[in-house]
């Protein structure tokens, strides 16, 4: 059993006589547990070292189903080795991540795949250049499941493929044949998106994945990413270096510094925040340690 609970901690909940007071089942309130719940999380690298660097400090963070949190901070505030420590590449020395109640701290980078969709920043990194875009999408749809000796691609398949495709308006539902290495680099991102979001994951990782891009497919990219989230209702993490992507994208936002959380914002709050406003903030929490330049490097 793990050290915590489904929800981190029993604080807040009545103890007294559990174990002898006859309980009514009819009368308990039914609580769906949070889809993502980062429960104090340190992750440390290089520890006892002179290199010694703590990435995320105490770090606690919980998604309900169905929200969509924009991440944006300071390079080396523990951005990405959040989303890498969701999706089981890093383990932390404390703490736990919990995936619908289920304790999933360690569980290892390939079976987290059965939860976890993610997309990188490089373009490469999500997709096979030797294969078409319908068995890069056939892998994808069979992400994190055993795997038996069918055909990868049958015909229902591909009027799937071809349906998750043409909402994109890029043409590629009629390139299903095509190798994906022949793609541009806005092209392949855009396969990588709709690949993370085939198996409807459980969570959603976006790891600064509009940041290769050029200005146009950039947007692009951050309007499919709107349009998938969604449509499919999907509860997601999204880093970025554009502030003005991160207050526009999502229900909240947090700001990170030094491994926690310095600011969060959500509902009017966020809706009725500019950069400058979420710069202001910041600074006064951090004693002006972060500028506009190093936010958006």
């Amino acid at each position: 059993m793990s050290q915590y609970d489904s929800y981190g901690s029993l604080e807040g909940f009545p103890t007294a006589d559990l174990a002898t007071t006859p309980i009514d089942s009819q009368e308990l309130p039914l609580h769906t547990p949070p889809k993502l719940n980062i429960v104090h999380v340190t992750k440390t690298f290089f520890p006892y070292s002179v290199n010694e660097r703590v990435a995320l400090d105490d770090f606690s963070l919980t998604l309900a189903d169905g929200d969509f949190v924009t991440i944006i901070g300071s390079n080396g505030a523990g951005k990405s080795t959040l989303l890498s420590v969701v999706a089981g590449v890093y383990r932390p020395e404390r703490g736990g991540i919990f995936i619908d109640g289920m304790d999933v701290t360690r569980l290892p980078e390939h079976s987290m795949a059965r939860f976890v969709g993610r997309v990188f920043q490089d373009p490469m990194a999500g997709t096979a250049p030797d294969l078409t875009i319908e068995e890069n999408l056939a892998v994808a749809l069979h992400r994190g499941q055993t795997r038996g000796l069918g055909r990868g691609v049958t015909t229902a398949k591909k009027k799937r493929f071809q349906s998750e495709l043409a909402v994109m308006g890029l043409g590629l539902e009629n390139r299903l044949t095509t190798k994906v290495g022949y793609l541009s680099g806005g092209q392949r991102q855009a396969l990588s998106l709709i690949m993370a979001v085939f198996s409807r994951p459980s969570i959603l990782l976006l790891d600064e994945h509009t940041a290769a891009l050029d200005p146009a497919r950039a947007e692009l990219i951050t309007r499919i990413t709107a349009q998938e989230v969604a449509a499919h209702r999907l509860t997601t993490l999204m880093v970025t270096h554009n502030m003005e992507q991160a207050l526009r994208l999502g229900n909240r936002l947090i700001l990170m510094h030094e491994g926690r959380i310095e600011l969060e914002l959500s509902g009017e709050e966020k809706a009725r925040s500019s950069v400058d406003s979420l710069l202001e903030q910041f600074n006064q929490r951090t004693s002006g340690a972060v500028s506009d330049r190093t936010l958006l490097s």
